[in-house]
């Protein structure tokens, strides 16, 4: 069922995460319709400096055409 990978700054406590986690369970639950059980999320730290490769161009970019939100605003 729905896969959700969250890459963020790194900087974040354990607790942070698991309540953004639980959070985005919680709104994504409600939207499609599915159980918060059948949700996997993924809290993926990612240092500043590496963020322009390792995300913006390795994943982001390819994925454009799939985007739906970008810095906060619909596509």
């Amino acid at each position: 069922m729905p896969f959700i990978h969250v890459r963020a700054f790194s900087g974040r406590d354990a607790g942070t995460k698991k309540r953004a986690a639980e959070a985005i369970v919680k709104a994504a639950s409600e939207a499609m319709g599915a159980p918060e059980t059948a949700f996997t999320v993924v809290y993926e730290d990612i240092e500043r400096e590496a963020w322009e490769r390792d995300v913006a161009q390795a994943v982001i970019e390819p994925l454009r055409d799939k985007m739906l939100i970008d810095h906060g605003k619909p596509v």
